[in-house]
C-alpha cells in the first residue's frame, strides 16, 4: 500500500526538526519502505512517499515527530492500480 505524507513544520520547531533529522534521519520500521522524499527550500514543508504493509506501520514511523510537525498522511494508488479498479467495477 502506498502513502503520501505532507508535513508542515512550524517555524518555531524548524531548528529542532532539522537537528532531529540530522541525528536520526528517516527511520523505516519493519514493513515500511521510503520511495522518495522532498523538502521545500524554506525547510518548512516536506513531501514523502512510502510503501507500507499497514497504516499502523506508517503511524509508528511518524509518531516520534508528532510533537514538532503536522502530518497529513493519505493512502494512494498509482494509475495502473486505478485502471484495474475502474475496469473491475464497470
Amino acid at each position: 500500500m502506498l502513502f503520501v505524507c505532507y508535513v508542515t513544520i512550524d517555524p518555531d520547531n524548524r531548528d529542532e526538526s532539522v537537528a532531529r533529522f540530522k541525528e536520526y534521519g528517516v527511520a523505516e520500521p519493519e514493513g515500511v519502505k521510503l520511495q522518495g522524499a522532498w523538502i521545500s527550500s524554506t525547510q518548512q514543508e516536506c513531501w514523502s512517499v512510502f510503501e507500507a504493509d499497514s497504516a499502523e506501520a506508517i503511524m509508528a514511523m511518524f509518531e516520534p515527530w508528532t510533537d514538532l510537525n503536522m502530518h497529513q498522511i493519505t493512502p494512494v494508488m498509482d494509475f495502473d492500480a486505478l485502471k484495474k479498479f475502474v475496469d473491475a467495477n464497470d
